[in-house]
């Protein structure tokens, strides 16, 4: 079968590959759509931490069952999405059921094989079928939708409540969706004007450019000198993380889901005086399921996440054009399976979504 093989960083190819078979608990699935995400990209370009090469990388995924191992409910036929995270069962994490925090926690496109290939293997309870009305464009956004709501549930967003998200990438958009799901509302802050103009589109209230404003002074000013009760950091600097501090309210709470491999200098004072609490947010926690349900549902709409569906074939202009040309690419899917056009994203139907 055909894959995609990140060697080391800056290093992809594509190559033949033997296909996977299902163990015991494990499905076959066959590739449909398949996203490029930011800890893809990170891992071409050498600052995924996590990463193990030689490795077929991506873990965005809508897919259709091919066959299970022993003990599989699965039906060969499903459409389903994926929960890349493989874990121990047995640690402290485990045990206090936050299994995105195992301490030998395996990734399926960081430290197994990854789903940018005509098929997979993964845990049937890692995997969630998906009905049939959400279209295979929509579906492949489960796992990064994902990510905003556990990252929701980490900030305990409350209706009402005014939020800061810096950086207005797939995960910031998607905690656009899941901010204002619960009836937050969004100041969202990037340095392309067009992601802000797409996240304004999908529910932000404010956008700042940090090329044009002082983010931190332009979240005192909608928040009449108060600060924001609670922020997303979404970027991965030490700036954007000091940043993220600054804006957040006295007894706010900050989420960190920037990848940050520097050290960063912040004053322990701050802390004391605002009561500020800081949370990391890994991945997701059993919310891949309920992220299907609100796509069934149509009770959020994140279309405007995708950019641009391409052939495999073109995984290699999928990755420059993401790296060289943030403003116009958000996330490029790309295609394995049968039963989706290529094309921008800009036409799906408008009828999927009330």
């Amino acid at each position: 079968m055909r894959a995609v093989i990140f060697d080391a960083p800056r290093t992809a190819r594509s190559a033949e590959v033997g296909e996977p078979r299902p163990g015991p608990g494990e499905v076959l699935v066959r590739t449909r759509l398949a996203g490029l995400c930011g800890s893809d990209m990170h891992a071409y370009l050498g600052t995924q931490p996590f990463f193990v090469y030689p490795q077929i990388p991506g873990h965005e995924v809508i897919g259709e069952v091919v066959a299970g191992g022993e003990g599989v409910g699965l039906g060969a036929g499903r459409r389903v999405v994926l929960d890349p995270t493989i874990n121990c069962g047995v640690c402290r994490a485990c045990r206090l059921g936050r299994y995105n925090c195992c301490a030998t926690i395996r990734v399926i496109g960081v430290h197994a094989p990854g789903v940018l290939a005509e098929a997979f293997v993964a845990p049937a309870r890692r995997l969630h079928p998906i009905a049939d009305n959400v279209p295979d464009e929509v579906a492949v956004l489960a796992e990064p939708l994902s990510i905003g709501f556990h990252a929701a549930d980490r900030a305990e967003v409350q209706a009402d409540d005014q939020v800061a998200i810096i950086g207005a990438g797939a995960i910031g958009l998607a905690l656009v969706l899941m901010v204002r799901a619960r009836g937050g509302r969004c100041l969202v802050i990037d340095r392309e004007q067009s992601r802000l103009d797409l996240a304004r589109s999908m529910g932000a209230e404010v956008a700042i450019n940090v090329s044009a404003m002082d983010p931190v002074a332009a979240v005192r000013e909608w928040t009449e000198g108060e600060g924001v009760a609670r922020t997303f950091e979404a970027v991965g600097t030490p700036q954007t993380i000091r940043a993220a501090a600054e804006m957040t309210a006295t007894a706010g709470r900050m989420v960190i889901l920037g990848l940050c491999q520097k050290d960063v200098a912040l004053p322990p004072s701050m802390f004391i005086r605002k009561e500020l609490e800081v949370v990391g947010s890994r991945l997701h926690q059993n919310t891949v399921e309920k992220v299907v349900a609100m796509l069934e549902r149509s009770e959020i709409d994140p279309r405007g996440m995708l950019t641009e569906i391409r052939p495999l074939d073109e995984y290699q202009s999928a990755l420059d054009d993401l790296e060289h040309r943030p403003g116009e690419f958000v996330k490029i899917a790309l295609k394995l399976g049968t039963g989706t056009d290529l094309h921008r994203i800009d036409d799906i139907s408008s009828t999927w979504c009330k």
